[in-house]
């Protein structure tokens, strides 16, 4: 027998209030009604979930995990009401995708763009945050969908699922007037002068450099300015005598601001989508992985290189 629904959406309430009465005024019961909901619910489960005091109701432990997940579970019934709402107007959706700021550019951009001309109506919204704030939202269903690196070392859990699309190899941005612009390639070591515009803690971008550089014994740079956004990236480097990494995945062509130039002792980030295990997608979240896939294959075909190897 699964939990009851219902005493959940309770929990919740008081878990949101913070106090029994605000709850139920809130959920429109009387106190003693959601007081026996949640005294049944710890009856079933054998355990406090609450503990009452004159400053209020706090969660035990056992809420706390009891909560998390039922926020899951408040939205995805939200999103069921909404979607089956939707249908009766011919709408479809929600999807909601999570994104990494690295592929929004080109690859999600040129996914959208797909979805967009097969003419129907779509109800898409798309979140841009970095790895570690998506993970959770997908986990309680906030989110359908991430679009982000893949299979990274201690990042993967057993409740979500990735899929590898492609490998993105790094290369650096120079501008076509800098000391780099005449250049088609370099190594990391011939660069240790140069002043740098690199990502801030936090992101598989950002490990993904600091390997690069400990792997090729090359020390951290010295002349750096740590930023996330993509578009201060190229107007900077496009501008001035600063250089970064860039990759296939992030560019969209045709490129006029800068020049890329191939790493020789560069590495790559695997490219992919992440679901959570056990929930099946929608026909949109379905026809939106197959234009996702369709945008991988172009991108490898657009850029002409062996370094970005679409996974079939």
């Amino acid at each position: 027998m699964t939990l009851n629904a219902h005493q959940l959406s309770c929990l919740l309430a008081i878990a949101r209030t913070g106090s029994f009465s605000r709850a139920a005024l809130e959920l429109g019961q009387s106190q003693p009604t959601l007081s026996n909901n949640i005294a049944l619910l710890e009856r079933r489960l054998g355990v406090r979930v609450l503990e009452r005091s004159k400053r209020g109701s706090v969660l035990t432990p056992h809420g706390e995990i009891l909560v998390r997940r039922a926020e899951g579970l408040h939205t995805m019934l939200e999103d069921a009401e909404l979607e089956v709402r939707n249908l009766d107007a011919a709408i479809n959706g929600p999807l909601r995708i999570g994104a990494t700021p690295s592929v929004l550019p080109a690859l999600l951009s040129s996914t959208l763009v797909r979805l967009q001309s097969e003419g129907r109506n779509d109800l898409i919204e798309v979140i841009e945050d970095l790895d570690q704030a998506l993970g959770p939202k997908l986990r309680n269903g906030e989110l359908d969908i991430i679009v982000a690196p893949v299979n990274e070392p201690f990042t993967q859990t057993p409740d979500i699922i990735e899929y590898e699309l492609l490998r993105d190899r790094f290369c650096i941005a120079a501008g076509h007037h800098s000391r780099l612009g005449a250049r088609d390639a370099v190594n990391l070591e011939e660069l240790v002068e140069d002043a740098w515009l690199l990502p801030r803690i936090g992101s598989t971008y950002r490990r993904h450099i600091e390997s690069m550089f400990l792997t090729s014994g090359v020390a951290w740079p010295k002349k750096a300015l740590y930023v996330n956004s993509l578009q201060l990236l190229e107007a900077m480097v496009a501008s001035n005598e600063y250089i970064t990494f860039v990759s296939p995945v992030q560019l969209r062509l045709p490129l006029t601001q800068f020049k890329v130039i191939k790493l020789e002792n560069g590495s790559y980030r695997k490219i992919g989508y992440k679901v959570r295990k056990g929930v099946s997608l929608s026909t949109l979240g379905l026809r939106f992985i197959a234009a996702l896939k369709k945008s991988g294959l172009q991108m490898e075909k657009d850029f002409g290189s062996a370094e970005l190897k679409t996974m079939t």
